[in-house]
Parts: C-alpha cells; structure tokens; sequence
C-alpha cells in the first residue's frame, strides 16, 4: 500500500513538472503563469516593481493569496475593482495573506503604490 502511494505521488509530481508546475525558482522556464499550490496563490514581488508571473489561476470560491516581498521596497497588492475590499502589503512586514471570495473570471492585480503599476506590476488571476 505505501508503495502504491509513493509511485502515485511520483507520476502526479512529474505531471505537474511537465505541464510547467511548480514554484517561482524555476526561473529558467518560460512559463507565464502559476497555478494555485494548496489552495494558496503565492504572489512574490522584489523591488524591480515585479511579479513573479504574469498571471496566476484559483479555483472559484475563497480564494488564499500570500504576498512575499523579495527585497526591501514597500509594496501593495490590490484586485482591480475590489481595491476596497482586498488589499495586502509587503514591506518590513516580508509576507501578507488574505482571502476573497471569486466567482469565476479575470481579475487583474496590481500594486497601487504611486508609479508602480505604470512600472509594470500588474498580473492577472485567472478563476475557474
């Protein structure tokens, strides 16, 4: 029974490496998009005024997002249109987490400190 275990988390493992999974340190990909891990999209931002994707994709309903700060410069993360609602911010503070309800869709996020999004950090989120 382990071994059945072990062999089916290999296969699901190299399913995800081939289909381009996986996390933000496979820089040397070109993939332009990050799926979900646990249920949590993981948004990284440095100080080039960045995301680490282009886009990223949830599964409609509560949806997790963690901001991580690469760097020192103070950053935002807000969802076009729910500004009011969803905001995160990454400066001393390395990492910040939130949830929002989605329905199914694209949703743009960006950063909302002066110049920013001009600069570049705007991402897309992809619900299905």
């Amino acid at each position: 029974m382990k071994l059945n275990k072990i062999a089916a988390t290999l296969l699901i493992t190299s399913l995800l490496i081939s289909c381009g999974g996986g996390s933000a340190e496979n820089s040397s990909s070109s993939k332009t998009e990050s799926l979900a891990e646990d249920g949590v999209v993981r948004v990284v931002t440095y100080d080039s005024q960045k995301f680490d994707e282009d886009m990223y994709e949830a599964s409609e309903g509560l949806v997790k997002i963690e901001y991580v700060l690469d760097g020192f410069q103070p950053h935002t993360l807000v969802i076009e249109g729910m500004e009011d609602d969803f905001k995160l911010e990454v400066g001393s503070n390395k990492t910040d987490s939130g949830e929002i309800q989605l329905k199914a869709g694209r949703y743009i996020l960006y950063c909302d400190v002066a110049g920013h999004r001009t600069s570049g950090m705007e991402a897309k989120l992809l619900v299905s």
